[in-house]
């Protein structure tokens, strides 16, 4: 896999006018490695403002509390305690159509316990819009939403 994915998406910055002509960033996702039942990319993007550059994908710093501390018991609260920065994204791809990508790490092979973040594409950059966490080793996938700036109230 020694070619990247390649994808042109045109857009305004914020403080465009409509009259402006639309911008173009490039987006290149390159593949890094594979285990058993994840794999990682990473990804650059190029556009006029910034030439090429590594993205950084914010995510969020989870606490999760199980029943009597046992990771296989119970999950009785998950809470967002700050964020870090990702430069590789696990099981993830680009969704052209909505501009937005996704990463989908299995936490085991079972991947009844994993987590999935969104990033969408808007004024020129990649933010986190909405996270999904389902940190129950139960043999049944059943994420809850911990964030989402995606969905309208």
């Amino acid at each position: 896999r020694a070619e990247p994915e390649a994808y042109r998406i045109s857009f305004r910055y914020s403080s465009d006018t409509d009259e402006q002509p639309e911008r173009e960033a490039r987006l290149f996702r390159f593949f890094c490695d594979a285990a058993a039942y994840n794999e990682t990319h990473v990804y650059y993007q190029y556009d006029e403002d910034n030439g090429v550059h590594e993205l950084q994908f914010a995510s969020p710093e989870l606490d999760i509390r199980y029943e009597n501390d046992n990771y296989e018991g119970k999950v009785e609260s998950i809470s967002i305690i700050g964020y870090t920065v990702e430069e590789k994204l696990v099981n993830s791809f680009y969704d052209e159509a909505s501009h937005s990508i996704t990463s989908a790490p299995k936490w085991r092979g079972a991947g009844d316990a994993s987590s999935i973040g969104t990033w969408m594409f808007r004024n020129g950059q990649f933010t986190l819009v909405k996270y999904d966490v389902d940190a129950s080793y139960d043999g049944e996938i059943n994420p809850e939403t911990v964030l989402d700036f995606l969905t309208p109230p």
